[in-house]
């Protein structure tokens, strides 16, 4: 350990000459004053946190009698408000069950009493190490929250499960980060919230713990938040479902208004299932995006969901937007009829059916590295240029190939049409070869055939044209005797591309022989 800050709540004071006497033991610490009660120890705390992270101490000890508050619920405090703080619990009752209660409570070790050098050495160490490790996650959040005038927020929801909400909602925030605006990603699904596991994260803090909190701060906010290696900043669901209970309207309504006051775009995940918190998410977003696939059940889920909004008067059908995922060309259900369905406003851009490009991702849980030739990724962020929260920036990022225009299919027309005659010619060369190698077989038939006429006294020339097709007319046939042989040699001309049609200056001459009968004829 090498300049450990300690800070300590005991209201015991023979434990706190002990716990001190013993910190000062230990190589690299550098123990503050042991605080008599919860209140001053989080007053404390606080100063040092306003005045900055690294005023903060490395860890803090909490004895298991402190009061006015218990002391699980000043762990759980000091958790929430200082994260960059690891926090050991000292106890005389080191059972499993107190152990438990610590860890839930956000504690980074229990020491049990009496005191011993080795295992309270260890602890510190391991709290210190932990808290280090934090506060270098949150260097770069320093300058992450400025004050803007007022982001845009997208709330995107889906009509049923299984539409692909939290794909669409998670490239939207990316798209909006990578061009250059400051992103925050929340996940309001709070029973069953995938964000994390979509960007392979894993983080203790969510949206419940915000719940409680009636001025959410910048800092409250840094504390709560999760900024991921592609830039935006994460806020999740709870990792219990049953959390999400804690989450009301009042409390979701503070979170969204201060994260709209410190990020340019807020992208929101609100699911299948309408809460009160979500709720107030889709009444004021800027775009309420609800999410729909081209199938009859989907479509019906989406029209059911327009006319609950319509009915709670969360949001009029003409203020949704609906968009197509998993879209084909040849779909019977196309964005139009759509449209007419759900008496919504339909977006231009589709998202193509093509999971196979994000089977490999999402198997992986990193959708972050979907490939920019991914035809879904090109849909969602030319959606997300559409919102406005990329711009022409966003759209000029990925080339949209998935889709064509009307010029780009004149073009493409045009292109096939000036290879025409390269096709063409390619496939007279490759007849003309076919034609080649077919006339060497004729002409080594027909050399045989006239060597058997010659041996016997027959017609040599009429023996070698006997066989040849029409096309193959011009035949050149020479014999002649020695040593009792007859060597007979055809010679023919190949046609080019329609046998016969053309004069082509190319002969392929075949060669046989055979023995003479005649000289041994009587």
């Amino acid at each position: 350990m090498n300049g450990v800050r300690i800070l300590s709540g005991t209201p015991d004071p023979d434990t706190a000459r002990a716990l001190t006497g013993l910190l000062h033991q230990l190589p690299g610490v550098d123990p503050g004053p042991a605080l008599p009660d919860s209140t001053t120890l989080l007053d404390v705390l606080a100063r040092a946190a306003d005045t900055g992270i690294d005023e903060l101490p490395e860890a803090v000890v909490v004895h298991d009698r402190i009061s006015p508050m218990p002391a699980l619920e000043v762990i759980r405090e000091i958790a929430l408000r200082f994260p960059a703080v690891g926090v050991v619990l000292l106890t005389a009752d080191a059972s499993p069950a107190v152990l438990s209660g610590a860890m839930d409570a956000g504690a980074r070790g229990v020491v049990s009493l009496p005191l011993s050098y080795d295992e309270l050495g260890a602890r510190i160490e391991a709290a210190a190490g932990w808290a280090a490790g934090v506060r270098r996650h949150l260097s770069p959040q320093q300058a992450a929250l400025p004050a803007v005038p007022g982001g845009t927020m997208v709330a995107v929801a889906g009509a049923k499960g299984g539409v692909g909400t939290t794909v669409i909602a998670v490239q939207l925030a990316l798209a909006a980060q990578a061009a250059g605006k400051s992103t925050a990603l929340v996940d309001l699904d709070l029973q069953g919230g995938d964000i994390a596991s979509y960007l392979d994260v894993q983080f203790r803090r969510s949206v419940a713990d915000l719940a409680d909190i009636p001025d959410v701060t910048s800092r409250v906010l840094q504390d709560a938040m999760y900024v991921h290696e592609a830039g935006p900043a994460l806020l999740l669901a709870p990792g219990d479902g049953e959390r999400g209970e804690e989450v009301t309207d009042r409390s979701a309504r503070h979170v969204l208004h201060a994260l709209r006051q410190r990020y340019e775009v807020v992208v929101v995940d609100c699911g299948t299932q309408m809460t009160a918190a979500n709720a107030v998410a889709v009444e004021t977003a800027d775009t309420a995006l609800l999410v729909t696939t081209p199938d009859v059940v989907a479509v019906r889920a989406a029209k059911r969901m327009v006319r609950l909004w319509d009915r709670l008067q969360i949001r009029k059908p003409q203020d949704v937007l609906v968009t197509v995922n998993r879209h084909t060309r040849g779909s019977e259900i196309q964005p139009s009829l759509v449209a007419r369905i759900t008496g919504t406003k339909v977006s231009a851009a589709v998202v193509p059916a093509a999971f196979r490009e994000l089977q490999a991702v999402v198997d992986a849980g990193r959708l972050q590295d979907l490939d920019n030739r991914s035809t879904v990724k090109q849909g969602v962020w030319a959606l997300a240029a559409e919102l406005g929260l990329s711009g022409a920036a966003g759209s000029a990022l990925v080339p949209r190939k998935g889709r064509r225009t009307r010029g780009d299919q004149g073009q493409v027309a045009l292109e096939t049409l000036g290879m025409t005659p390269l096709i063409l010619l390619v496939l007279v060369l490759v007849w003309q070869a076919v034609l080649a190698g077919y006339t060497f077989t004729l002409a080594g038939h027909a050399a045989d055939q006239a060597a058997r006429a010659a041996a016997v006294g027959k017609d040599a020339r009429a023996a070698a044209v006997d066989d040849l097709p029409g096309a193959w007319n011009q035949v050149t046939v020479d014999s002649g005797r020695a040593d009792g042989m007859v060597d007979v040699t055809v010679g023919l001309k190949v046609p080019v591309l329609f046998p016969g049609s053309v004069d082509f200056p190319l002969w392929v001459r075949g060669h046989a022989s055979a023995v003479d009968e005649e000289v041994d004829a009587p």
